[in-house]
């Protein structure tokens, strides 16, 4: 057994409990344990998707990822821990526009009760549990989430979070289909180098807990409690920054931004 799923064991996962339970437990892990980050796509990492290298940056090295990082792994301890698991591939829609196409990676699940996806790997937005096919709405501090028949430009099922009016949002849409490894490479060279890639303009650390969310940005950092309290905090400069990563980030990650912001200072002492 891998080192990842030796250690989601010994944190309480149980073999006895439900299919769901099981899914949503390790969901809350990858959370605690794997922000969704962008660093490497701002410092030319290209190294390939393959399952030594999401080993040694997020298991040994404790990084986070993006979603072809993220939800890769999520792939494969799932299939480890014997679940019926492929690799899907959706378009994610932002206010009423298609992001590049096919560019979320996510986990499709076949349970004896029915289809459902795994996400682990869409920011701060995670449902921390599977979502049913046309089945019950999940609640999680990051808000309502359900999986819906719906056909759209970009497929015909859809993913969809509630906003402050009550109303659904579509949040990405596929279709049910597995989609080969070899996407994950291919998903991470469209998200390095291509103009409309929201992921390469600005540094992003996102998570989601059980006690709320957070996002961070080299602006601000923003907070939202379970109980819908919410706080912003501007940085003036440089080290403020630094400071809020350094209380919420890994040493790894911390060193990585780092060295980021460093290089980053440098260019423009240059220019």
């Amino acid at each position: 057994m891998s080192q990842l799923a030796e250690k989601i064991k010994e944190s309480g996962y149980a073999e006895s409990w439900p299919p769901v339970k099981q899914l949503s437990f390790i969901l809350e892990k990858f959370a605690e344990w794997f922000p969704f980050e962008n660093v490497d796509v701002l410092t030319g990492n290209e190294e390939r998707i393959t399952p030594e290298f999401l080993t040694k940056k997020m298991v040994q090295t404790q990084r986070g990822g993006l979603c072809y990082e993220t939800n890769a792994l999520l792939l494969l301890v799932l299939q480890e821990f014997g679940f019926d698991a492929e690799l899907g591939a959706a378009t994610v829609n932002n206010d009423g526009k298609w992001a590049l196409e096919h560019t979320h990676a996510l986990v499709l699940l076949q349970l004896n009760d029915g289809k459902y996806i795994a996400d682990s790997g869409f920011g701060n937005r995670l449902a921390l549990s599977p979502l049913k096919l046309d089945g019950p709405e999940v609640i999680s501090p990051a808000g309502t989430f359900r999986l819906r028949t719906r056909r759209t430009e970009k497929g015909t099922i859809a993913a969809e979070c509630q906003n402050s009016q009550g109303d659904w949002d579509l949040c990405y849409a596929f279709d049910w289909q597995a989609a080969p490894w070899e996407k994950l490479s291919e998903m991470k060279q469209l998200i390095h180098a291509h103009p409309h890639s929201p992921f390469n303009k600005q540094l992003l650390i996102a998570r989601a807990s059980t006690s709320g969310t957070e996002s961070i940005n080299e602006a601000r950092q923003h907070r939202k409690w379970q109980n819908g309290t919410e706080e912003t905090f501007s940085f003036e400069d440089k080290h403020d920054f630094l400071q809020a990563i350094r209380g919420s980030c890994s040493p790894a990650l911390t060193k990585a931004i780092e060295a980021y912001k460093a290089r980053q200072s440098s260019d423009q002492d240059k220019s």
